[in-house]
């Protein structure tokens, strides 16, 4: 393997894993704040949804500004 590719196989994983990570944390993460709303003030499944709903929004907007670069990239070396 030379330098290029092994560059460009890193590259290809750094990008694979801030997507996994920004998919998965928000979501994790808010829907665990959900959990712990509904139980702290006995509110099921409100807090629940209103979590799902602000992670899966923060993971399009994440996902979004990490390939639109990406994206405009490719374009112009096209």
């Amino acid at each position: 393997m030379n330098q290029k590719s092994n560059f460009e196989t890193f590259y290809v994983l750094s990008i694979a894993w801030q997507l996994g990570f920004f998919i998965a944390v928000p979501i994790a993460g808010f829907l665990f704040l959900g959990v712990w709303g509904d139980r702290f003030f006995n509110t099921e499944p409100l807090f629940l949804l209103i979590g799902l709903l602000v992670g899966i929004v923060i993971t399009v907007y994440e996902v979004y500004h990490l390939l639109i670069p990406l994206i405009k990239d490719k374009k112009q070396d096209a």
